[in-house]
Order: C-alpha cells, then structure tokens, then sequence
C-alpha cells in the first residue's frame, strides 16, 4: 500500500488519533498511543486486518417461522394486535443490539467494519415505520455487514433484490401495466448514479424492468406474471431488460463510481472537496471493480485526509458521539434503553431516517434543541444521573415551556425506560497513565478526547472547576465531573 510522504508534516498523535476518530468511532488511550508509535504504513495494515465478520442470529428470528403471507393476511384482529406487539418489542431489542455491537467493537478493525455498516444503512436508508417486520430488517443489516468494506456491485444488487428496502419503496406495489417508480428513482437518484445523470424516462423504463420483484413475506420473489417482458431502452441501451440488467447498466456509468466515492469522501474527510479530486478517487474505484477496500486505503494514507483544515472540522453525529464516548470511556450502563432514549433525542436512531435520504448531517445535528441534548448528554456522564427536566421516569412538573420537553423525552423510547433503575460508571483512570498534577490530568484528557485545541479560557475554567471539585468531592469523582466539564465543550462536539 502507499501512503504519502509525511516528512514535511511527520506522523504525531494527532494524526494518529484523527484516523481512528475518522476511520472509527474514536480512540482508547492505548490504541491511539499504538498507532502514534507503528506509524502510518503499520497502522493502516492493522486497521485492514479484517478478521472474519458475521452477525449473531437473534434467538427471536425463528419466532417468524411460522408465518407466510397468506398467514399474515388471514391473522385476526387480535392476532394482529400480537403481532405488531411482538414486531415492536424485536424492533427495540434489534437497534439495541446493533448499536451495542459498535460500542463493543475490540479493534480499530472492527470500528472500521462497523461504521461502514452504519454507513450503508444511512445510504440505502430504510424506516421501521413503513417496515415494521424486524427479520427484513436483520437481512438488510445482514447485507449491509457482510459487503461493508467489500463490493459496491454486491451491494447495489442485493439493496434491488432486499425485501425490506422493496417493501420501504413500494415495489411490492410494482406490476404489469401500472409500474410504481418509486424504487427505480431512488435507485438512481439516491443510491447510485445521482441527479442530473438519469431521465424522466430512464426512470419510467427502469421502473418496468422492476416490476413483479417484491417479498413474500421475509424474502425476495419475483412475481413473472407480474413482470412487464416488453422491450425497455434505458440510458442508452435497448432490451428485454429486468432489475438485474438495470443494475449492470448504472454500473456502467462513470457517473456512478464518481457520485459513491464522493459520498464516501465527505462522510470520512472532505465536505467541499473539487471535481477533480474526487475523479481521481472515483478513478481508482472503477479501477478496482467498485471494490471499497481499495477506496478507503486510498483516502486514508491522503496526505489531504491529515490536513490541518481537515482534522477537528467534523460535526460528530449522534451515533458517532454516543458509540465513542461509550467505547473510549468503557460505560457501564445498566439501563439499555438510555442509549435509544438520548439518541432519539439527539436525532439519530437505526432504521429510523428522517426519509429515504438518510440523515443530512453536518449542521442539522446541532439545531439549538439537538445542541442542549448533547450538552446535557455531557452532565449526565460527569455526574452519572440523568438531569429531572428530560428524565422520563420523574413526575415532576417543570412548567409550560419544559412540558414539551417532558412530552418529547416521554416519547416511545422514554417510555421503556420508566421503570427501570439507571446508573451509569466508568473508571477515568483508564483513561490517564501516571498522570497527577491538575495541569498533566488536564493535558492528557484534552489530548485523549478533543480533536482541537483548548482556548486559553477553557483552560483556565476547566482546571479551576477540577481543583474546586477536589475540595468538595473524592479524586476519581472529581475527574469524572473534569471529563463531563470537557465533553460539554464546542469541540467534543467535531472530530
């Protein structure tokens, strides 16, 4: 693999922990030091030593056995009632689970794998809402896991060919004479070649040659007698054409290589990178056949991709600062649900988008309600309770303006949280190695979880609150409450 010549700029913690804040969730201590001390060349071999990768099957998964579509259809009002009780209750454990698996993620390997994943949900994004049934949803994730650093082809064709994303788009609606183009135009739009490169009637050919593929009710089927056979010309090419042929044919655009890479360059570095630039990514990842591998060695050994400009500008998003601070700080939380529950609030919860372009990101993360969650995100991790203005389990009456916030955090994920116990722990100490004075606890802290320098005034404020809180409460507490006072910090919130 080659990298760029960093002997103007040398390879320091900084760049260090830029990448796996990038390329994962963020860095532990001891994995920030380790690639500090390998370097760039060793670094990037560690972080693309995949290991093999498959999700867990849900002991739930074989409850659904037992219905077809026909079952399904003929359920009784009561049954149906059940069904949709049970479909909720997997749903949560499913999300839980998911966002559990990338807090637990042991190596930089394993983040890499799983924010790729994550990606791909926010890219080919689907809704339980309109889904509703959670085995569509593991073979999604399924799908989405297994090609996470692989091939784009896979991808594309298996999203045409993904019950739940057939179902979230009304392909199921998709027949003979009275096409639905809702799948084929975002299969074009949003997924693979964008605006500006289909037409209006690329988009009404395309939607033919999808008719009759749809779910029954937990996997794909085509529907032949659904199927229109004719003759359809799309982007140029004429054919007795179905999804399959279709997905070739965007595959063959150069426009398609060029609109995925430059949606991978802005979710890793650059958010306003040129044409020219992102053609030579788009370049190397034709070349490789669409795979993603190649793509993010790529990017990751840029010397651009360590840029001064580059590192510390990126809003983090919800999953990204709950899934790090989570893993970097070794939560223990007994209360699954606060993740789900401070999630919802910050606007960013799996398999539920805004709609089917995913979450728009950068500054919409921190309109002036989401800032205040990630702010009190932050008093709940320094002082390990969760502040009585949006905790679901008081009854405690705040007064008109904070009703909507009560209402808001009593919403579906506050809900499964009322009765349960919440303590939340972690051990600051892992996060030091000898440090004692104020200033060195300080330093190493700053240097561990912000990705920007600390103004002079930030300094001063967080080492005067430390050596207050010294006075008034045990060490470990107080540097608990340093590491909260840091976190709520502008600059815990870019990466």
């Amino acid at each position: 693999m080659k990298t760029e010549n960093f002997d103007k700029n040398p390879w320091d913690w900084t760049k260090a922990r830029h990448l796996l804040n990038r390329a994962g969730f963020g860095g532990k201590p001891s994995e920030i030091e380790l690639l500090d001390k390998i370097g760039l060349d060793s670094g990037l071999k560690k972080l693309f030593d995949f290991k093999s990768q498959s999700l867990e099957t849900p002991d739930w998964l074989s409850e659904y056995d037992r219905f077809s579509l026909r079952g399904i259809r003929d359920l009784s009002e009561e049954e149906r009632r059940e069904l949709n009780r049970l479909n909720r209750q997997r749903i949560h454990e499913f999300q839980v689970g998911w966002i559990k698996r990338m807090i637990e993620s042991p190596k930089p390997s394993d983040m890499l794998w799983e924010k790729m994943t994550f990606f791909w949900h926010s890219h080919f994004a689907t809704g339980v809402q309109k889904v509703r049934m959670p085995p569509l949803l593991f073979t999604q994730l399924g799908l989405f896991h297994e090609n996470a650093v692989g091939s784009f082809k896979d991808l594309l064709h298996g999203i045409s060919r993904d019950p739940a994303m057939l179902r979230y788009l009304d392909n199921n609606q998709n027949r003979r004479g009275k096409p639905n183009e809702n799948f084929a135009r975002e299969l074009m739009e949003l997924f693979s070649l964008g605006p500006g490169n289909y037409t209006e009637t690329d988009v009404k050919e395309a939607a033919r040659a999808f008719t009759g593929w749809t779910n029954d009710p937990f996997n794909f089927r085509i529907r032949f007698r659904q199927h229109d056979h004719g003759k359809k010309t799309f982007l140029g090419h004429t054919g007795n054409f179905n999804g399959e042929d279709i997905v070739n044919i965007i595959l063959d655009q150069p426009a398609c290589a060029e609109f995925i890479a430059r949606k991978i360059l802005n979710f890793f570095s650059f958010e306003n990178i040129s044409g020219e630039k992102v053609q030579t990514f788009a370049d190397e990842f034709r070349n490789h056949d669409y795979q993603i591998e190649p793509l993010l060695k790529k990017i990751f050994s840029h010397k651009d991709f360590y840029a001064a400009k580059v590192i510390g500008t990126q809003i983090k998003s919800p999953i990204q600062l709950m899934v790090g601070t989570a893993r970097t700080l070794d939560l223990k939380i007994n209360n699954d649900e606060f993740v789900l529950y401070i999630l919802n609030l910050m606007g960013q919860v799996p398999y539920f988008p805004p709609n089917v372009k995913g979450w728009p990101g950068g500054k919409s993360w921190i309109d002036i309600s989401r800032l205040l969650t990630r702010y009190t995100f932050a008093e709940i991790i320094g002082r390990g309770k969760i502040p009585r203005e949006i905790d679901p389990r008081s009854s405690r009456d705040f007064g008109p303006r904070k009703k909507k916030d009560r209402k808001r955090a009593k919403g579906a994920f506050g809900r499964n949280m009322r009765d349960r116990d919440f303590t939340i722990e972690f051990d600051p100490g892992k996060l030091l190695s000898g440090q004692n004075s104020p200033d060195a606890i300080l330093k190493r802290l700053t240097d561990v979880l912000l990705a920007q320098n600390l103004t002079d005034d930030e300094r001063q404020m967080l080492l005067t609150n430390y050596k207050n809180n010294l006075n008034t409460m045990n060490r470990k507490q107080a540097q608990k409450n340093l590491i909260g006072d840091i976190m709520g910090l502008p600059a815990y919130q870019l990466c």
